[in-house]
């Protein structure tokens, strides 16, 4: 019997050394009527194109060397404001918010949101990225992000990059797993009879 939780054993800790999924954000919180969706049209974000009144978008973007992106956009029909806290479930290393840092991280972590196999999903206006009333606010490590934005045309970007490296814990977990593994497989003696 021993034997057959050998695989789950095994099963589960290489789930723990893996752990880091890429889950899509969660909602703490968010203005009331509003949404939060993941973003696959056709439009070109960040050119004011999406026009989607209530509705905070995501883009699941790549992941490079140890870095997961995410591309957070509102980009309503007229001027709406919203606050809403995220959780991404994994250490937030920075966000970035301005058209310059949007541009030189564009080329590592954007992708081809419509599938249609070209790299134009992707317009990094002037306006990109957030004006001087909007606020991010988050802690480095900390998971959660909160935002007060007020946006028209063409929106308000910003990318979050997020650190896909287990915590230690987690290998600690697994190592306790695998340990657990050892003693399942040393050989049992029965005792003497007397």
């Amino acid at each position: 019997m021993r034997s057959n939780l050998i695989p789950h054993a095994l099963a589960l800790a290489a789930a723990l050394v893996t752990s880091g999924a890429h889950a899509a954000p969660a909602v703490d919180s968010m203005t009331t009527g509003f949404g939060l969706a993941e973003y696959t049209g056709s439009a070109a974000v960040g050119a004011g194109l999406v026009g989607v009144n209530s509705t905070l978008f995501y883009v699941d973007e790549q992941t490079q060397g140890g870095v997961k992106s995410w591309f957070i956009f509102f980009d309503p029909a007229g001027t709406q404001s919203i606050e809403a806290t995220l959780d991404f479930g994994q250490p937030i290393l920075g966000v970035v918010t301005t058209r310059a840092g949007l541009t030189a991280t564009q080329a590592a972590f954007s992708i081809d949101i419509d599938g249609d196999g070209l790299l134009n999903d992707y317009n990094l206006a002037a306006a990109v990225g957030l004006e001087a009333s909007d606020t991010v606010s988050y802690v480095v490590g900390g998971s959660t992000l909160t935002l007060d934005w007020r946006a028209s045309n063409p929106g308000d970007h910003v990318r979050v990059l997020l650190s896909t490296v287990p915590e230690p814990g987690s290998f600690g977990l697994a190592a306790l797993g695998l340990a657990g593994l050892a003693g399942l497989r040393r050989p049992r003696r029965a005792p003497p009879r007397g």
